[in-house]
C-alpha cells in the first residue's frame, strides 16, 4: 500500500510500527490524548508512583501538659516495599488549649526525632481549631517503621489533640 498525504494533512497507508523511533515528539501530539483501554509502560526509573496507603483513625482525646517533648500515643506504622521509597506523613486533627504561648508537635521515627518541630499558637484560650501537618521521610529500609507524634507546650499549660474525637493519620509510600 502506498503512503498518501492528502491536502488536509491526513496520512494513510502507514501500518503500526511503520515510523522510525523518536520521529514524533510530545509537541506533535494534540493537547489531549485518549489512551483509555490501552496499557501504558513508563520508562524505567520513572518515580512518583503511590505504592501503598496506610491510614489510622484514633478517637481518643489526648491531653498534653508538659514543657518537654511527650509521646502523644498517636502513631502509625508502615512497611516500605523498597529502600528507595519515600513516606508522606499526613496528620489532621483539632486542637484546643487553655494557656498562652507556643505549642509544638514533632514526628518521631522509631523513637528518634525527625524533621522540624511544628509550632502553632491559638489566639484565644479555649478555642478549638483544625490542625494539619505533613512530612516527607526517606526511611531507607524495608522493615516496618513506626511514626509517632510528640508534643509539648511552651508554658506547660494543657492542650488537647482530637478534642472533638478524632486524630487522622496517613502514611503514603511513594516510589522513587
Amino acid at each position: 500500500m502506498a503512503i498518501t498525504i492528502n491536502g488536509s494533512g491526513t496520512v494513510t497507508g502507514i501500518s503500526a510500527g511503520g515510523l522510525p523511533d523518536n520521529c514524533i515528539t510530545a509537541d506533535d501530539l494534540a493537547t489531549t490524548l485518549d489512551l483509555s483501554g490501552n496499557t501504558i509502560t513508563l520508562p524505567s526509573g520513572t518515580g512518583g508512583k503511590v505504592l501503598q496507603v496506610v491510614s489510622a483513625l484514633d478517637s481518643t482525646k489526648r491531653t498534653i501538659a508538659s514543657t518537654t517533648a511527650t509521646d502523644t500515643d498517636i502513631e502509625i506504622s508502615i512497611t516500605p516495599s523498597s529502600t528507595s521509597s519515600k513516606i508522606l506523613l499526613i496528620y489532621h486533627s483539632d486542637v484546643r488549649h487553655d494557656s498562652s504561648g507556643g505549642h509544638y508537635l514533632r514526628w518521631y521515627k522509631d523513637g528518634s526525632a525527625i524533621g522540624d518541630t511544628y509550632t502553632f499558637q491559638i489566639s484565644n484560650s479555649g478555642n478549638v481549631v483544625p490542625y494539619n501537618m505533613t512530612y516527607l521521610d526517606s526511611p531507607a529500609t524495608t522493615s516496618e517503621v513506626t511514626y509517632t507524634l510528640y508534643a509539648h507546650s511552651e508554658s506547660g499549660g494543657f492542650y488537647y489533640f482530637g478534642f472533638t474525637g478524632y486524630n487522622t493519620l496517613l502514611a503514603i509510600e511513594v516510589g522513587a
